[in-house]
C-alpha cells in the first residue's frame, strides 16, 4: 500500500511541475519578461519566407530598416519610410470555437456519415 502511495505522490508532484511549466512558459512569452526593455529598438513585424528565413521590419530609432534573418547571418535590405508602412494594430478576425461547438459540428458530420451509408 506505501508502494502504491508513493507512486501516485510522485505522479501527483510530475504533474504539478508540469502545469506549473506550461503557464510559467505562457507568462513569460505574453511578457517578455526574458528580453530586456528597450526603447530605441523594436522588431515591427516578422515574416517567414522559407524554414529558418525570415524578412523583419525593425525600428531604430525614429527610423525603419528591413533585415534578412537567417539562423547564421544578418543582412541589410533597406530602409524603409514611415509614410510607406500601415502600423495601424492588426484586428482580430479569426473567431475562436469552443470546444463544444466543434465537438457537435464533428459529431453532427460523423451522424450524417453514417445515415447515408
Amino acid at each position: 500500500m506505501g508502494n502504491i502511495l508513493q507512486l501516485l505522490a510522485a505522479l501527483f508532484v510530475f504533474v504539478l511541475v508540469l502545469v506549473a511549466t506550461y503557464y510559467v512558459t505562457k507568462w513569460i512569452a505574453k511578457t517578455g519578461a526574458l528580453q530586456p526593455y528597450t526603447r530605441n529598438i523594436q522588431v515591427i513585424e516578422t515574416y517567414k519566407v522559407a524554414p529558418n528565413k525570415y524578412i523583419q521590419l525593425i525600428r531604430i530609432g525614429e527610423k525603419y530598416y528591413s533585415i534578412g534573418v537567417t539562423k547564421d547571418n544578418i543582412t541589410f535590405l533597406s530602409e524603409v519610410e514611415e509614410t510607406q508602412l500601415n502600423l495601424d494594430p492588426i484586428k482580430e478576425t479569426v473567431p475562436v470555437d469552443s470546444f463544444k461547438e466543434v465537438w457537435n459540428r464533428v459529431s453532427k458530420t460523423i451522424k450524417d456519415k453514417q445515415k447515408k451509408q
